[in-house]
């Protein structure tokens, strides 16, 4: 069975039972669902909740925080970084939780709950080293000073990662280089910020290797110009959907508000699941490398496009 993990709280479940339901439905292999709760009732609540979506062989399991912490501890004594980690904002134990819950051998797929997965689809291999992970367009990696904390640091970062899905073996990642890796980002400083997760991904990606995901079966939605002008215009978020090429992807990464365009658009039946075949492997382009030129480069540009650009 394939092992995907999504990390969620029930307050998630309004755009992420599409997730899970269009996944377990729509994929042609078995799933071994993980779901990682914030607590015993969170749990309970997600159990419940999603339990009507394990059908034709899928299964879900339902993991408290609780347990993992003692995973962790089991697993990675001594390593304060990878603790800190799990300890900080919820999107950061996508890095740490499904390791701790893996043996070297196993597969990790990591799966965001913004996912959805409009036809009949497969999982790529993943690969025995390395890590593959979704691209878009502009980076995501914030805050500034975290990011030039990583480059000071010595560490390299893969430009354009997004880790809507990502797969990858758990013995591919050394837990001493991660520990040495997160202990400088891992702080109280830069909790707010989820986009910690992107850059400890991105450094993990140049450290390892692999490949990004290929971007047209595996399409992160941007909010880019068009779009922007679009809802500015008064064109309502779900009908711009329909720019996306949903018959040809496996899955689409839709984050930021289409999340809940993709929810309205279901349930007013104006976005349906296409249905068509898209299996069999693929293969994505290969990492490109960030520098801090080039990202103090794209800083000004972002800032540019923001006084231009309607914020919506």
């Amino acid at each position: 069975m394939r092992r995907v993990f999504i990390l969620m709280s029930s307050k998630a479940l309004p755009y992420a039972r599409h997730c899970i339901r269009t996944m377990l439905a729509n994929c042609t292999e078995p799933v071994r669902l993980t779901l990682v709760a914030d607590d015993a009732e969170e749990a309970r609540i997600l159990e419940a909740e999603t339990a009507p979506y394990a059908t034709g062989g899928a299964e879900i399991a339902v993991v408290p925080e609780e347990a993992v912490a003692q995973a962790i501890s089991d697993r990675f004594p001594g390593l304060a970084g990878l603790r800190a980690l799990h300890d900080g904002h919820p999107c950061w134990r996508k890095i740490i939780d499904p390791l701790a819950l893996s043996a070297p051998e196993d597969e990790i797929i990591i799966a965001d709950p913004d996912l959805f997965f409009p036809n009949r689809f497969d999982f790529e291999p993943t690969p025995e080293s390395g890590v593959m992970m979704m691209r878009q367009g502009p980076n995501c990696l914030l805050p500034p000073d975290a990011v030039r904390t990583a480059f000071d640091r010595g560490l390299e970062l893969a430009d354009h990662v997004d880790i809507g899905v990502a797969q990858l073996r758990a013995g591919a990642v050394d837990p001493d280089w991660l520990d040495r890796a997160v202990t400088p980002l891992a702080v109280p400083r830069f909790r707010p910020y989820m986009h910690i997760e992107a850059i400890v991904w991105s450094a993990m990606a140049m450290r390892i290797g692999g490949r990004h995901l290929a971007p047209a079966a595996w399409r992160c939605w941007e909010r880019g110009k068009l779009k922007r002008l679009a809802v500015a215009a008064g064109l309502p978020g779900r009908l711009t959907l329909r720019l996306e090429p949903l018959a040809s992807v496996k899955c689409i990464h839709v984050s930021g508000p289409s999340k809940w365009w993709v929810t309205e658009g279901l349930e007013r039946g104006t976005l349906r699941e296409v249905g068509r075949d898209v299996t069999g492997p693929t293969r994505g382009p290969d990492y490109a490398e960030l520098t801090r030129r080039g990202y103090e480069r794209e800083l000004k540009l972002k800032a540019a496009v923001r006084r231009i650009l309607p914020a919506g």
